[in-house]
């Protein structure tokens, strides 16, 4: 499973236990530890959500990191190979 749609699947399953919690509370008035769990969990998964997203945007660092340091020494050489001509 690709990390992007584990961050999709934590996201929609926080919002559905908040709405759960919510629709919960306002049915039985009296389960408050419930909802509290509820919420709680919706919590730990939005976390959860965010961890993975900010696992993703460094792997997409980490590349282009590399795609930098590639490019960079290409232009190097890129530059030593033209220094021989402009003397001409």
């Amino acid at each position: 499973m690709e990390k992007s749609t584990q961050a999709k699947i934590f996201e929609w399953i926080s919002y559905l236990l908040i709405v759960g919690a919510t629709v919960y509370f306002f049915v039985s008035h009296k389960e408050v530890t419930i909802t509290m769990l509820g919420i709680v969990l919706a919590l730990f998964c939005r976390s959860m959500m965010y961890r993975v997203r900010y696992k993703i945007f460094e792997e997409e660092n980490e590349e282009l990191k590399v795609d930098l340091r590639r490019l960079t020494n290409l232009l190097e050489v890129a530059k030593k190979e033209n220094k021989p001509n402009q003397s001409k």
